[in-house]
């Protein structure tokens, strides 16, 4: 037979113990980056540790406050972590907003027919804070798809989660409400193992390459001109070195001799997660979001953002040619306007006459 208590202590140890580290570990970011996103992220885990702890005393309108705080500086860090990266919000309002009206509709008629057993005033307001808490959760997993161009699966599963543990937390009051027995071991398993992942995937986000090494990278001045640059593999060569302890921005197609400083993606259509980033040769649009990013924070730190392609042939295989260079396009107006260089690695051999018209076109534009 299941002891509830004890069952129940010992998962809410774990979630508090869980709630700690990710306060501890994320705020210890901010320390060092001062990312605001950093610190409203680990406020939320500091608060969620404390509406476990009111849960713990049986202090119910306590616990619906910090559940309502949890959510609403989640969602904050998220939208500053958008804001940071010059992202944009795309909110689809025509599917969004009339489904979260209608959940909370729905979700506000229950009061009215338990009243009759005695509902108490503590717990009607345990039930509108984790009906506010739910809503606001589900919205911060709805915006936090939009960082998964750069922060890849972190952010779609981080995404998932968030909605989820929005869900979950409509029938916590309620089961309160109606005394149940069977939502206490099974509501507080789905609680640990939802946190449990939510404090994983918060810690590994803010302590991934992406959300730190801008910010705390050791800059060198490298004598190089703005602009766009077409070299040939000899030259490419040469430039390694020369711009060896730069931190550059490169999407490559070969791993040999990366200098240690450099930030690189390889290009593959191979997107299997592991210790080297890559992208698909298809994605565009987040080869354009991380070089934006990467201009952007060199330029807040003093220094001119260098981006180097060493895959224009492949990406032309999986492209139309008119797509890259309207990406080129992009690059090239960012880079401009940023002060920054952005250097292609090409043979002129491997592309049409037209083609190589077109690139060499690019490269008068921006001088």
């Amino acid at each position: 037979m299941v002891n509830i208590q004890t069952l129940t202590i010992t998962e809410g140890s774990i979630v508090m113990l869980a709630d700690l580290l990710a306060f501890l570990l994320i705020f210890r970011i901010y320390l060092k980056n001062k990312r605001t996103s950093a610190l409203l992220l680990s406020l939320a885990w500091l608060f969620d540790f404390l509406t476990v702890s009111s849960y713990a005393f049986q202090h119910l309108p306590l616990a619906g406050m910090f559940i309502l705080l949890f959510s609403v500086f989640f969602l904050s860090g998220v939208i500053e972590l958008i804001r940071e990266e010059n992202l944009s919000i795309k909110i689809n309002s025509k599917m969004l907003l009339p489904l979260l009206s209608l959940l909370f509709a729905v979700y506000s008629l229950i009061p009215d027919y338990v009243f009759q057993q005695g509902l108490s005033k503590a717990t009607v307001s345990l039930y509108v804070s984790h009906g506010l808490a739910a809503i606001v959760m589900s919205t911060a997993g709805y915006f936090m798809k939009e960082l998964t161009y750069i922060y890849g699966r972190k952010a779609r599963y981080l995404s998932i989660l968030l909605v989820l543990f929005g869900l979950h937390l409509l029938p916590v009051p309620i089961s309160i409400m109606l005394e149940s027995e069977t939502y206490p071991i099974i509501g507080s398993t789905i609680s640990l193992v939802l946190i449990l992942g939510l404090t994983f995937l918060t810690i590994k986000l803010t302590s991934s390459e992406e959300f730190l090494r801008l910010k705390t990278m050791e800059i060198h001045e490298v004598k190089i001109a703005p602009g766009v640059r077409i070299i040939n593999q000899e030259e490419y060569k040469k430039i390694k070195e020369k711009l060896k302890d730069a931190p550059v921005l490169a999407f490559v197609r070969t791993l040999n001799n990366i200098p240690e400083n450099w930030t690189y993606y390889f290009v593959t259509t191979a997107t299997k997660e592991g210790e080297v980033k890559t992208i698909s040769p298809m994605n565009l649009e987040r080869m354009t979001e991380l070089s934006y990013k990467y201009l952007k924070a060199m330029e807040e730190v003093g220094s001119r953002g260098i981006i180097l392609i060493d895959c224009l042939e492949y990406l032309v295989m999986y492209n139309e040619f008119t797509s890259v260079i309207k990406f080129l396009n992009k690059l090239k107006d960012f880079v401009v306007s940023h002060n920054g260089t952005l250097i292609l690695v090409a043979e002129k051999d491997a592309f049409e006459e037209q083609q190589w018209t077109l690139l060499t076109r690019l490269l008068e534009d921006a001088v």
